[in-house]
């Protein structure tokens, strides 16, 4: 292998042309040999390439973030629910962060207007009628003066048609007129008029009521007149059947339950229910209960039974039904007293609701034996 040239001279080693310098390369203090313009250039390639890899860093989170509507207003950040990393101190180098959701502020509530309230409607004076029916050949009415201050005088006749005569003409006094209501009451009935002495000398109809009344307005005195023809209500029979009058009662009804309280309805075209006891709101049209009451207690439903009869269709087209609702004397009642019956019934062709109670009803339990 052929020697170097300082190896031929034996020359030592710093002073050969590929040994170390003489003495070593003195600071740059003055920039007097500049380093050149490429490493400059490298640098600016390099924050290049940064920013375009941290542009697409950003374009990679913008993708994975939620899109916000466009329409929602700029305030929305500060009431949206803000999630901070924060580290729980338990000393470990292992504990994970634990996300923690401060609560949001709710927006202020919206206020809501109060409702306007609705005037009261102005009453007029004059009369209401809250019921006209007849029941078999008895008739019920109920009137209803309102601003009876106002209302001067009022009466009402009761006539068959095509017939001269009434068959019945009621004037009510100032006293019946202040107290602003009136019930149909004649003779000693404790409601209603009974017609069957009227239709024993005239034809049999509908009597209409032929109301009239004078009220005091703006213009002066003004008399009204107004005629109605009556409702047709089921007629109710309820009382006590007494063992010392079977024969009676078969005779007026066909049965007879001694010792029972019993209601009975004839001849009504209505499927309907009779209850013991129950609600009036429960009722529906033409719908019956009725409660007893001995000594302070209440006879309970158990132990009644209802018996219906029907359906019988007639020439007149309609199809009849007949109920009788039975209520024995519980062995633990007084056997022997007075009772208080209460009937509640809600009429057929109205919501209207009658409640009739008969005090001091006389009832015995005794011995009976069916021949």
């Amino acid at each position: 292998m052929r020697k170097s040239v300082h190896e031929l001279n034996r020359l030592p080693t710093e002073f050969h042309e590929d040994g170390a310098p003489e003495l070593p390369e003195l600071p740059d203090e003055f920039n007097r040999f500049p380093r050149p313009a490429k490493a400059k250039e490298d640098r600016s390639r390099l924050r290049k390439v940064m920013l375009y890899l941290a542009a697409a860093g950003v374009v990679t989170l913008g993708a994975l973030s939620p899109r916000v509507h466009a329409d929602l207003p700029s305030k929305a950040d500060e009431n949206a629910s803000v999630a901070q990393t924060t580290r729980q101190p338990s000393g470990k180098e292992t504990d994970a962060p634990v996300s923690t959701i401060e609560p949001s502020v709710p927006p202020a509530p919206t206020p809501t207007p109060e409702p306007t309230s609705k005037p009261a409607p102005v009453q007029t004076p004059g009369v209401d009628v809250g019921y006209y029916y007849r029941a078999s050949d008895v008739y019920y009415a109920f009137l209803l003066i309102s601003l009876p201050d106002q209302v001067s005088s009022v009466s009402f006749r009761l006539l068959a048609p095509d017939d001269g005569e009434p068959a019945l003409e009621v004037a009510l006094t100032p006293e019946e007129i202040e107290m602003g209501a009136y019930t149909l009451r004649v003779g000693n009935r404790d409601e209603g008029f009974d017609a069957n002495t009227f239709f024993a000398h005239h034809a049999e109809a509908d009597l209409l009521m032929e109301l009239t009344y004078t009220v005091q307005g703006e213009a002066g005195e003004e008399t009204v007149v107004e005629t109605m023809e009556p409702a047709v209500e089921d007629w109710i029979y309820w009382g006590f059947d007494s063992a010392d009058d079977v024969d009676f009662t078969e005779m007026m009804f066909g049965t007879a339950f001694p010792n029972c309280f019993v209601v009975r309805i004839f001849d009504t075209t209505v499927e309907l229910q009779l209850t013991v006891g129950s609600d009036a709101e429960t009722l529906s049209n033409g719908d019956v209960t009725i409660s007893i009451t001995i000594d302070g207690r209440e006879i309970p439903a158990e132990g009644s039974r209802l018996i219906k009869g029907g359906p019988w269709p007639e020439d007149d087209g309609n199809t009849y039904y007949a109920y009788m609702l039975v209520i024995p004397i519980p062995e633990d009642f007084p056997q022997q007293g007075t009772a208080t019956l209460t009937l509640t019934r809600k009429l057929i062709h109205s919501d209207t609701i009658l409640v009739n109670v008969k005090d001091n009803v006389e009832y015995s339990k005794k011995e009976y034996v069916d021949n």
